[in-house]
């Protein structure tokens, strides 16, 4: 597989990479499947599919914690939406 250039567009807050559907049929992914992304340095970055986890409960849980503990808390924007909301 050879070098593609992915697009970067915005999703609600968010940036997201579109993935064309040739790539995604390479990769074997399809909508709601889950991608891996490492950090390899700089400006460089390894995208993998990510195999579907059979994991137990108790696994699942823990799998959940850490996301919550690697992700940030923001504000809360709806106020300050509302208070610039053009009617």
């Amino acid at each position: 597989m050879g070098a593609s250039d992915l697009p970067i567009g915005r999703w609600g807050n968010s940036l997201a990479v579109r993935i064309p559907a040739k790539l995604a049929r390479e990769l074997g992914v399809t909508e709601g499947s889950t991608l891996t992304a490492e950090v390899l340095g700089p400006a460089r970055v390894r995208l993998s599919a990510a195999p579907k986890p059979n994991m137990s409960m108790a696994d699942f849980i823990k799998r959940i914690q850490s996301l919550h503990a690697r992700t940030g808390i923001t504000q809360p924007v709806v106020e300050e939406m509302r208070r610039n909301a053009r009617y």
